[in-house]
């Protein structure tokens, strides 16, 4: 946080802890099919989910689930291939792990099918990442990576963390990752992407797959600090839990500006409040979705209607052959000063809704990066297994200019940090919504 902005009111609980399909597969995929119908027909993701079968009949019976669902219910039209997509994908399904040695490669591999619709929504999740999401759990190293300058730079390095301890800073150069040049990890992740809804989504997700690994492994690795002097860090991959957090800044201009971490409805009712708490005489709001990854489509639309002075048409939104109707925002005018929003390629679905809501109308400017394009809607999740589902992109949501998905939301300014910027603890981006706020 920038040393001119007052902290106003914060939320944020965390701490460190140490094609052809052989006919003998037949009769176990109509098992299969039958039970996942079922309990599609049920509604959502059941709490009872079947068990797995884990011989080749009953992988060939899950690759046909996940291939038949997928065509079936997702909004747009098939990619590419996907006739042939399962005959592709077999070979390293039946060769994943048992499940009792690896409880995750069997569903990283089915992951893979789903990944061919290029959609960052439509996905297979095995037990660890649905014990992640349920306990707001993440596996880190104590800072993050960020691109600049065709170099990896150090970033949000955390104050409490070992690598702190151990010297390292924001803006930091990474010279060495365990042995190899960061140039050569970061190629070798390339080679075999998890293809997403854009460029910059399948960036994304390279980049947390870097950094993520089995709690307890090590990193060593190698910095430039700003003066040239080189330095060696050695950090443990530790759990932490990321609960969804807010936070209200004033800068000292008077300007406010506003951070929540995801769309989970636990933060709505805070942040309506914190909005309703801002007085005339505030210069300007900043909405900080950088790195929001989205969530609750309903608490998306409600936070849009609240800082609406006026009902208007929303995005419209429809399924597989519909044009899409409407979405109505109720204009609760709890704040109707000026905005910006700030986006990067982090920003995601939930959060490019809002910025581009407010953008569409007319009612914020945008500063920042293109973000993420990865805004599709899922109703449900349908389960695979007790510990493993499956989510299909079942809605579009669109503007009469076109989708986001695919292709981002484009700032009205775009701002990217420098690595000066960084070194000095500045963030230009939020400097340029400051200004724009400011000026006359």
């Amino acid at each position: 946080m920038p040393l001119d902005a007052q902290l106003v009111a914060r939320f944020s609980p965390s701490r460190w802890r140490p094609s052809t399909w052989p006919p003998r597969f037949a009769l176990a995929w109509l098992q299969r099919t039958l039970t996942v119908s079922l309990l599609v027909l049920a509604g959502g993701c059941a709490s009872v989910a079947p068990g797995v079968q884990d011989d080749a009949a009953g992988r060939e019976a899950l690759l046909q689930t996940v291939w038949q669902t997928v065509g079936d219910r997702h909004v747009d039209p098939p990619p590419p291939g996907w006739a042939d997509a399962v005959a592709r994908h077999r070979p390293a399904v039946l060769a994943a792990p048992p499940l009792s040695q690896d409880p995750d490669a069997l569903w990283t591999a089915l992951d893979g099918l789903a990944a061919e619709w290029r959609d960052a929504h439509t996905r297979v999740e095995g037990p660890r990442d649905i014990a992640r999401h349920q306990r707001h759990e993440v596996v880190s190293l104590g800072f993050v990576l960020l691109p600049l300058a065709q170099q990896w730079v150090a970033f949000r390095v955390d104050p409490e963390s070992p690598a702190h301890a151990q010297g390292l800073r924001d803006g930091m150069v990474l010279l060495d990752w365990n042995g190899e040049p960061p140039q050569a990890v970061w190629a070798r992740l390339q080679q075999q992407p998890r293809t997403s809804s854009t460029p910059q989504a399948t960036d994304q997700h390279s980049l947390r797959r870097w950094l993520d690994g089995a709690p307890g492994t090590w990193v060593h690795s190698r910095w430039q600090r700003a003066d040239g002097s080189p330095l060696t860090v050695s950090a443990e991959r530790q759990r932490r839990i990321r609960p969804p957090s807010w936070q209200l800044t004033r800068r000292e201009s008077g300007v406010a500006v506003l951070r929540w971490s995801r769309f989970d409805t636990a933060l709505e009712g805070p942040l309506v409040r914190a909005l309703g708490s801002l007085s005339a005489d505030v210069p300007g709001l900043v909405l900080d979705v950088r790195g929001n990854g989205g969530g609750s489509l309903a608490m998306t639309q409600r936070l849009a209607a609240a800082l609406l002075p006026t009902p208007h048409a929303g995005a419209l939104m429809g399924r597989k052959g519909e044009p899409g109707e409407p979405t109505r925002l109720a204009g609760r005018a709890v704040y109707t000063g000026p905005l910006v929003v700030l986006l990067d390629r982090g920003s995601a679905s939930g959060s490019e809704m809002l910025a581009r809501t407010l953008q569409h109308l007319g009612r914020a400017r945008v500063v920042g990066e293109t973000s993420c394009g990865c805004l599709l809607a899922i109703t449900r999740y349908l389960p695979l297994a007790p510990d493993a589902r499956l989510a299909v992109s079942e809605r579009h949501i669109r503007w009469d200019t076109g989708r986001v998905e695919g292709v981002g939301v484009r700032p009205d300014v775009p701002v990217q940090r420098t690595q000066a910027g960084v070194q000095a603890g500045r963030d230009e981006v939020l400097e340029q919504a400051e200004r724009l706020l400011l000026a006359p």
